[in-house]
């Protein structure tokens, strides 16, 4: 039991240290996303060692000490997006309904060629903004029909299923 408890402790170290590394590769940078899952680890691995491993051994305590630094570092993260934290925006006491945005994202998919399909959309919703993700050429030729409505526009059409277009009203 303490060689599984010592390996998930080396892991969630690793885990958490990996997203310091400026390393583009995906796997580094997918660490900065799952916080909160790692939180929850880190205090159910202080819980299992707490109780499971003996309390008279300093690694036992350099164990948990490792965990918890995890544990504050992942809440450091997390923490200012929960209710436990101050909102930065008070939230507005009697919205007014011509003061309302509206933001439609669509993440299209390069290889869709439903075009018709999400102008419809935006036909049917009228949005302030409209962002689309992972939208190229052929799609901006599409979207540019929107232009009479929606007149400002920041356009990056991409093939590498990264591009983006936004057109607004405002």
């Amino acid at each position: 039991m303490e060689l599984a408890v010592l390996i998930a402790t080396g892991l969630l170290v690793a885990a958490t240290l990996l997203p310091l590394s400026r390393h583009p590769h995906w796997f580094v940078r997918g660490m900065d996303f799952p916080r909160l899952q790692l939180a929850v680890i880190a205090a159910v691995l202080i819980l299992i060692q707490v109780l499971l491993l003996d309390h008279a051994k300093a690694q036992t305590w350099i164990l948990v000490s490792a965990t918890a630094v995890c544990l504050a570092w992942q809440l450091w993260w997390v923490l200012p997006y929960t209710v436990f934290w101050r909102a930065e925006v008070k939230a507005e006491k009697s919205p007014s309904p011509d003061r309302k945005l509206s933001i439609l994202t669509a993440n299209v998919l390069t290889p869709n060629k439903q075009a018709d399909a999400l102008l419809r959309l935006v036909n049917q919703y009228k949005p302030d903004v409209l962002v689309t993700l992972e939208s190229d050429a052929w799609w901006q030729g599409h979207l540019d029909t929107l232009q009479q409505d929606m007149p400002y526009s920041m356009k990056c059409p991409l093939d590498n299923l990264y591009g983006m277009h936004v057109y607004s009203r405002l």
